[in-house]
């Protein structure tokens, strides 16, 4: 079965050999200390979070306590399997797919699947390899030297593409590199476009902010492509694989809770102190999240984009059901509020997704 949301429904070369789990790393001192400290400060309320992400608290409650604990061979467990832990359960991989990935290989093939054909869009988004015509009767993609791919991928960016160290249990193609999951090219793609928009109006230098940073791989890329500052607002329990990622990357004194000023990355809890200080982020960044949440809570983010600041949303616009009201579609929340849309078009690594830059009126 090939991705639903895929323009290529046949691969030439498909063999679950092109596929992995990546090794862990544990944390260093310090930014083990101060994450058990940060987990400490959640409890109780972590565990009874009203959000959309409150299903899943039964979950991720053990994962915190071990890394909130004194046995540290309890929290290094927790690091270095971070991708088959419920820390990251709905947003990459977590312990239930992590468990299907193991145990099926037709599994291992669709979500293999899933992972080359944003590979491939990515070479496409960049030019690095040709779109593909389906009026000319392209429709499969023969996987050949993927290694080559993604060098001519790292040389239209120029930047060094090389994932996160933390790759603990984590299922994706094998690359000479390391492995990489779809993540990955989502992080690297939406990094080089927030790049690419600043350039585009000025800015030669960015901060920039991610609404719901997800895995933590648009922060790390943006970083790896020169910005200097980055925050991520985010859910409290959410933030903490993202502070294993990053800090194992960055290191402790680059990357820490809490609202910051100067260079790093700052990890911000969405209804905690800070979450409303937008006014020092050149660009917003959302990726595949305001569309989910409750329509206060999506209109409350655009509200806090300074006047004349720009956004950068990649999200689809099903306006599906969801619970007692629709999904939300980005465009309708940001032209109620007055914002200005410099681009539109269709999401080059997700069909079906639209990529926007708006500005703050």
């Amino acid at each position: 079965m090939s991705h639903p949301f895929s323009r290529r429904p046949d691969w030439t070369g498909l063999d679950d050999e092109l596929f992995g789990f990546g090794t862990g790393a544990g944390l260093d001192p310090v930014p083990r200390v101060r994450l058990r400290d940060y987990v400490r400060s959640l409890a109780p309320a972590a565990r009874v979070d009203a959000s959309l992400w409150s299903d899943y608290a039964e979950f991720y409650a053990e994962s915190l306590s071990d890394l909130a604990g004194e046995d540290e061979a309890a929290a290094t467990r927790v690091a270095e399997r971070l991708y088959a832990t419920p820390l990251t359960h709905g947003f990459l991989q977590g312990h239930m797919v992590h468990e299907s990935l193991t145990t099926n290989p037709a599994a291992r093939l669709h979500v293999g699947r899933i992972i080359l054909d944003r590979l491939v869009r990515l070479s496409e988004a960049v030019g690095a390899g040709r779109v593909q015509s389906r009026e000319h009767g392209q429709t499969h993609f023969v996987i050949a030297d993927l290694d080559a791919l993604f060098t001519a991928i790292a040389a239209r960016i120029g930047t060094d593409l090389a994932p996160p160290r933390q790759a603990g249990a984590l299922f994706g193609v094998r690359l000479a590199d390391g492995i990489f999951s779809d993540r990955h090219f989502d992080g690297i793609y939406g990094a080089w476009r927030a790049h690419a928009i600043a350039r585009a109006f000025g800015i030669e230098a960015p901060a920039f902010l991610e609404i719901g940073g997800g895995s933590g791989h648009l922060a790390y890329y943006a970083r790896r492509m020169g910005c200097d500052r980055f925050a991520i607002v985010d859910l409290p329990p959410v933030l903490v694989p993202q502070y294993i990622l990053l800090a194992t990357a960055f290191g402790a004194e680059t990357v820490g809770f809490g609202h910051r000023t100067g260079p790093g990355v700052a990890l911000v809890d969405a209804y905690g102190e800070g979450g409303d200080r937008f006014d020092a982020w050149d660009v917003v960044i959302n990726v595949d999240s305001l569309p989910e949440m409750a329509p206060a809570d999506a209109g409350r983010y655009l509200d806090r984009i300074r006047p004349g600041g720009l956004f950068l949303s990649i999200n689809q616009e099903s306006a599906v059901q969801n619970g007692d009201h629709r999904q939300n579609v980005v465009a309708d929340l940001a032209r109620a509020r007055g914002f200005r849309c410099h681009a539109r078009m269709p999401a080059w690594l997700r069909t079906g997704w639209v990529e926007e830059v708006f500005q703050a009126p």
